[in-house]
């Protein structure tokens, strides 16, 4: 059984050949994935070489684990989860930068009695990312984890190393932003 990315098949012969450091092999991996771990990376980053930086740091896990992938299962799902992964890292190297909130901006417990979990669904789906890159780093990265990786707020929490209630405010805080650009446009 073997398993395809666009034109590329990804068999034993290919994965021996990445092992051994065969540039060609590599490249070819490399340029068949880069695709699809862009369409996953704009969600997290606005700058096109943090978008890259995160792609290649993810690629060379890639590299380095291709002997975990098991053929005839999907190399996609595999590399979107080892990118998922290197976003998380990510965050959490630069967690200090990204979370510049007070204590005193979280909410309060009766604010979160009206959070409505089902907003999300009536977001249109091709202004989301758009709006999106308008959020600061923590609350796109957070929003992100809860909107596109179906993640709760307490498994965010743990994720990132944050608290739960951080979480929410991020998570209102993309909502509240987004609403807002939405009643503008």
């Amino acid at each position: 059984m073997e398993t395809k990315i666009g034109d590329l098949s990804i068999d034993e012969s290919l994965i021996k050949s990445i092992e051994k450091g065969e540039e060609t092999c590599i490249l070819l991996l490399y340029d068949a994935s880069f695709s699809v771990l862009m369409n996953v990376v704009v969600r997290y980053k606005k700058n096109h070489e943090d978008r890259v930086s995160l792609i290649n740091n993810a690629f060379m896990k890639v590299i380095l684990h291709i002997r975990e992938f098991n053929v005839g299962t999907s190399y996609v799902a595999w590399i979107k989860t080892i990118l998922k992964r290197e976003i998380i890292d990510d965050f959490r190297r630069n967690k200090r930068r990204y979370l510049e909130i007070s204590m005193a901006d979280l909410p309060d417990e009766a604010e979160w009695e009206s959070f409505d979990l089902n907003m999300d669904r009536q977001i249109e789906a091709a202004h989301v990312n758009k709006l999106l890159l308008k959020l600061p780093t923590a609350t796109r990265t957070v929003f992100n984890l809860f909107l596109w990786e179906d993640l709760t707020p307490s498994e965010i929490a743990k994720e990132l190393s944050v608290s739960i209630e951080t979480v929410r405010w991020h998570i209102k805080m993309a909502r509240k932003r987004m609403r807002h650009q939405i009643e503008k446009s």
